[in-house]
This record gives C-alpha cells, structure tokens and sequence, in this order.
C-alpha cells in the first residue's frame, strides 16, 4: 500500500472517534452524509467510461452475472439466515450491509493487489444499478419486519444517492471533457475530504444508543469480520479462472462493498446497529486490502489485460 493509504486509514477511524468525542456536531453533520455519499460517487463514475464497462462486461459476462448473484443474492440470505440463528437484533443490519454493491473504490484496490481491474470495474457498476431493486427486495422477502422507513423509500433512496452521481458524471464527461484530467488529479483529495465529513457524522447521533449497549459494539467488530472472511471465501471459490489476477477481482469485489451507502441509508432509516456494523466494517475492508496487497508483491503474476 501506498502512504497516502494508510494516511487515508488513520483520517478514517480518528475521524470516527472524533465525531463520537463531539456528538453534538456529528449529529448535524449527519444529515449531509447522502449529499457526500453522492459526492463521492459523483468523483469515482467520472473515471469510468462506458465503452469500458462494455467491453469489460462482454469479455467476461458469464464471471459478471454470477458474482452479482454472490454479492446482491447469495452473501445476503447466507449472512441473513446466520446471523438470525445466532444473534437475532443484528440480522437485519447483516442483510443491509451483506446485500450492498461492490464498492466503487474497489477497482483502485484490485489494481494494488494486482487483480483483473476490468471485472472489478463492471462488477461495481452492474450491482451498483441493480441494488436498488435487489436490496429492498431482499429485505421484504427475508426480514418479513415492518420497517419505520419504507421498502419503496429505500428503494427510491438506493436510486436517487446512486444514478443522479451517474448521470452527471456522464453529463461531465460528455460537456466538459476537457476537465476530467484536472479534476481526477484532485479527486483524491476531494474524496477525503467527503469520507471524513461522512465519517465524522455517522455515529455521532447514536452515542447515547452506544453508551447504553456497549456490548453492540463487539458484535458488530466480530460479526463485521466474520461476514468479510465469508465473502472473500465465496469470491475466490466461485472465481471462474484460477489465475491470481481472476481469483482476487472475483474475492475483492466481494469483500470491498459500498459499506458508506450503508451509513447513509442507516442514517436516513435510524438504524444505530446497520450504522455501527457499516462503520466497524471499514477494520476488515482494509484488512484485506493490506493482505491480497501483501500476497501479490510475494510474487502473484500480473493481471490478466481483461
């Protein structure tokens, strides 16, 4: 990993515990969290163009189709069902971060860990179109709980924090082309400037809820572990190569998922333990990064050029 990783590590958590010192401004600082989630969006789909997520998507549909039924249909029941046999109040937390998209960051963490980044590109993309339906379905049909927010505002939420970014980074990339160099040269620091505002207000406003049940906090630490371990696991089983470059694509994209849309939909739902566990689950999202990362500079090949 490069240094301005692990910087990017350290604002994430200091930011995090700075915002639980200070929860007063936290708490207002939450209700933008969506605004910055689209933000952040906004400054990964400017970097993607279409014509490369077709023909990433026709040289290896088969690879597509299937790991989005891992990660929008498979993880989510297997996580759902589990967790429901174990420790029932943190089910529906489960289902929520389990069923999310493939992160958007996830391609630039393929490319450190020397992993297929055309996969990893469409996988974010295809699920990120598909969770909005995918999601609230998932939770209607295996949750069976009334909800204080409902499964078409969740639907509509999903959709309006995901194709509003995508449709004016096209709008971008088609009227001001001449501006997407400058503004990917300075997206990064942008996008830490969003991450720490959205981290800072994301658990703020449940201080008191944390304060009263400590113990949430573990199970989210363990239970946040034990879902990454289980999507990496299905993600390099089911890849449909053997190659590194295949097998890590396929298991990245399972392990980094968008855990930040999960804060945001949390936020807007007020659902404290989907915004603990969505929070905790950046230890073993960048847990893997370090460890695929460390693998491949042992002597992994080079990526596959599709």
């Amino acid at each position: 990993m490069r240094k301005q990783d692990y910087i990017l590590i350290v604002v994430l958590y200091g930011t995090l515990l700075i915002g639980l010192v200070f929860p007063g401004p936290s708490a207002a600082v939450s209700v933008t969290i969506k605004y910055l989630m689209m933000t952040l969006l906004f400054l990964s789909f400017i970097k993607i163009s279409p014509t490369d997520v077709g023909r990433a998507l026709m040289s290896n549909w088969a690879g597509i189709i299937l790991g989005s039924l891992l990660r929008l249909i498979i993880a989510p029941v297997v996580a759902y069902w589990v967790t429901l046999a174990l420790y029932p109040p943190l089910a529906l937390s489960m289902l929520l971060l389990a069923g999310v998209s493939t992160g958007v960051s996830s391609p630039f963490f393929t490319s450190l860990c020397r992993g297929n980044i055309p996969y990893s590109l469409v996988m974010a993309v295809v699920t990120s179109l598909v969770v909005p339906i995918s999601l609230p379905v998932m939770v209607k049909l295996l949750a069976h709980v009334t909800l204080d927010y409902a499964l078409t505002d969740m639907a509509l939420f999903l959709a309006m924090i995901i194709f509003i970014p995508l449709a004016a980074a096209f709008v971008f990339r088609a009227l001001l082309p001449e501006l997407l160099e400058p503004l990917n040269r300075i997206s990064y620091p942008i996008s830490m400037v969003v991450l720490v505002g959205i981290n800072f207000g994301a658990l703020g406003r449940y201080l008191p809820y944390l304060k009263a049940n400590p113990e949430q906090i573990l199970y989210c630490v363990v239970y946040s572990i034990g879902l990454s371990l289980m999507l990496a696991i299905l993600g390099w089983g089911f890849a449909r190569s053997r190659s590194w470059a295949n097998r890590v694509a396929a298991s990245g994209s399972q392990v980094w998922g968008n855990n930040i849309m999960i804060i945001a939909l949390a936020v807007e739902m007020n659902e404290p333990l989907a915004a603990t566990l969505s929070v905790i689950y950046l230890i073993p999202f960048y847990g893997f990064v370090v460890f695929f990362s460390v693998l491949a500079n042992r002597g992994a090949p080079s990526p596959a050029a599709g």
